[in-house]
């Protein structure tokens, strides 16, 4: 019995961890009324904002700190599994621009930026492979091959000033479409679970209509993320992780005569990682991610730079805790 609360207590928590770059083990299967509490800290060392990281700033150099909370709620559509999460940032960035490209490198300006970042909404339900199943029935559910549809949408509510070449806020709305598969490799067992993991999606940016007296018009963002993941231990994974994102390219309109002023190129940039999730207790899990850009076609206006992620997630679930105190007392 004891073992199968480890089981149980293991697919609860290497569950939910989104932001940004989705992260190993995020669409791995749910039972019904799990609810996961995550807060995360986001260290981006890039030239762009991290609330979009295919709009590049070619002169500046932006260290961002996005703080983070999430909840995400399991809860069956048509006897498939789906889930919700909510996503909502705050923090701050500090950004070393070059107000004189052509210049000397020392002609540069400092922005320092604060607030709130742009609330996002995610929804995930399974196609292939994950059931809508309460805790009893899903610890014995197996399924090699697991395919959902995926669709969020992020509002434009972050602290945004329309002078400044970089904020934590986009001022545009971003519609995500994909559809994340994983993959089982090799047996089903505690301590050895091995995954392949590729989540294709594809984002929609709307018009920015407030930028330093231009409008933006940025095209659509294809990107894939992938991971391989494999137990360490009963209570621990390690993942390699890469991903590869291309489009976002942008036009800049005047305001005053509709004219097109310039054109900046999309993103043609790859990035690998590694991610450690590690299982604190039987509520709480720890991750730990970093992402490098190492190639890219654009080098002039390429994403540069690192990409560092912690998370705590926190999950509980009424038949977990009940469950557990039935172990505790015999």
């Amino acid at each position: 019995m004891k073992y199968v609360y480890l089981i149980i207590i293991t697919f609860l928590l290497f569950g939910k961890t989104n932001a940004q770059l989705d992260g190993p083990r995020t669409y791995w299967a749910l039972p019904k009324n799990l609810n996961i509490l995550s807060a995360h800290f986001i260290n981006a060392k890039v030239n762009a904002s991290a609330n979009n990281l295919s709009f590049i700033n070619p002169n500046a150099t932006v260290d961002n700190n996005l703080y983070m909370l999430t909840y995400t709620r399991s809860q069956p559509i048509f006897g498939r599994t789906f889930y919700s999460t909510l996503f909502v940032p705050a923090g701050n960035i500090t950004a070393t621009v070059n107000v004189d490209p052509e210049g000397p490198a020392a002609a540069s300006n400092t922005i320092f930026q604060h607030g709130f970042g742009d609330l996002m909404w995610s929804n995930t339900i399974n196609l292939i492979g994950a059931e809508g199943l309460m805790i009893k029935d899903f610890v014995r559910h197996e399924n090699p091959s697991l395919l959902y549809l995926q669709a969020a949408v992020s509002f434009p509510t972050g602290q945004y000033d329309s002078e400044n070449p970089v904020n934590i806020g986009s001022n545009q709305f971003k519609f995500k479409f994909g559809l994340p598969f994983v993959q089982r490799i090799g047996p089903w067992v505690q301590g050895k679970k091995t995954t392949l993991e590729v989540f294709p999606s594809y984002t929609l940016f709307s018009r920015n209509n407030d930028f330093q007296g231009q409008e933006i018009e940025q095209s659509g963002l294809f990107v894939v993320e992938s991971h391989l993941t494999k137990d360490i231990t009963k209570n621990s994974f390690l993942s390699l992780d890469y991903s590869y994102m291309n489009g976002g390219s942008s036009e800049f309109i005047s305001k005053e005569t509709g004219m097109m002023i310039s054109e900046q190129a999309g993103q043609n940039v790859h990035l690998i990682g590694a991610t450690v999730g590690f299982n604190i207790n039987d509520n709480l899990n720890l991750f730990l991610t970093h992402n490098q850009t190492f190639s890219s076609g654009n080098d002039n206006v390429s994403l540069d730079g690192t990409v560092t992620k912690i998370t705590l997630s926190w999950s509980f679930h009424d038949f977990q805790e009940k469950f557990k105190n039935y172990i505790e007392s015999n």
